[in-house]
C-alpha cells in the first residue's frame, strides 16, 4: 500500500442487485474518477451483504477502552473497526443511495452506527474537535417519487450532517430522484451532472497530488 496513493471508497446501500439506478450511476462515477485518477486504489463496500446493528454487548464492547477489551469484545467490533478504517484512509467516498420510505436504507444507517461509533448517543457531538483531514463524498440520490428537498424526503439532510461530521468538507449531490415521472429527462441530467462533478473532484486531486 502506498501512503502517498489516493483511496476511493464506493458504499452501495441498494438492496437490489439488478435494476438498480443507484448502482447503475455509481459504476459511471467511479469509471470517471478512475479514468481520471488511474492510480487510485479502489475500495467496494456493498451493504446489501448486510451491516451489524447496535446491540447491548456492542455498545458495552464500544465503550471499553483499547487496552481493556477481551477478545471477545474485539470480535464483535471487528465489523466497526474495518469500516472506520475504510472511511478514514479514503479521500474520496462515492456514496449510491435510493430512497426507501423517505429516508436512506436500513443498511445504510447501520453502517453510519458503525462508523460513527463514539457518537452513538450524540453525547460528543458537538464537543468533537474538527478533522484534520479532508475528504470529498459524491451522493447519488434515487427515488421513484420522493423528491429531493421536498417536505417529506430526510435522506440529504441526515446524509450532509453526518458526512461533513466524518470529515467531508465537500459533498456534491446528484439528484436522481423522481424517476416515475420523466425518467429518461433526469436520467439524462444526473449523468451530466455526475461527468461535471467527476471531472471538478480528479482536476482537485490531481492538482493537490502535484504539490
Amino acid at each position: 500500500m502506498n501512503d502517498d496513493q489516493l483511496v476511493i471508497l464506493r458504499i452501495d446501500s441498494s438492496m437490489r442487485q439488478t435494476g438498480s439506478v443507484s448502482r447503475l450511476l455509481a459504476d459511471e462515477a467511479i469509471a470517471q474518477l478512475h479514468a481520471g485518477i488511474p492510480d487510485a486504489e479502489i475500495i467496494l463496500r456493498d451493504l446489501k451483504a448486510g451491516v451489524g446493528h447496535v446491540n447491548s454487548a456492542w455498545r458495552e464492547a464500544s465503550l471499553e477502552t483499547t487496552s481493556s477489551r477481551s477478545s471477545e469484545d474485539r470480535a464483535i467490533l471487528a465489523q466497526s473497526d474495518a469500516l472506520k478504517t475504510e472511511v478514514e484512509r479514503a479521500d474520496i467516498v462515492v456514496f449510491a443511495v435510493p430512497i426507501y420510505n423517505f429516508s436512506i436504507p436500513a443498511a445504510l444507517k447501520a453502517w453510519v452506527d458503525m462508523v460513527c461509533r463514539n457518537n452513538v448517543d450524540g453525547a460528543t457531538a458537538l464537543s468533537m474537535p474538527k478533522p484534520t483531514y479532508r475528504k470529498q463524498a459524491l451522493v447519488i440520490l434515487t427515488s421513484n417519487h420522493t423528491l429531493a428537498g421536498a417536505s417529506d424526503e430526510f435522506a440529504t439532510g441526515f446524509l450532509q450532517h453526518i458526512l461533513a461530521f466524518l470529515g467531508c468538507s465537500e459533498i456534491n449531490i446528484v439528484d436522481a430522484t423522481g424517476l416515475a415521472d420523466e425518467k429518461t429527462v433526469k436520467l439524462a441530467a444526473a449523468h451530466d451532472k455526475i461527468k461535471s462533478i467527476c471531472q471538478h473532484v480528479t482536476s482537485q486531486n490531481i492538482s493537490a497530488a502535484a504539490e
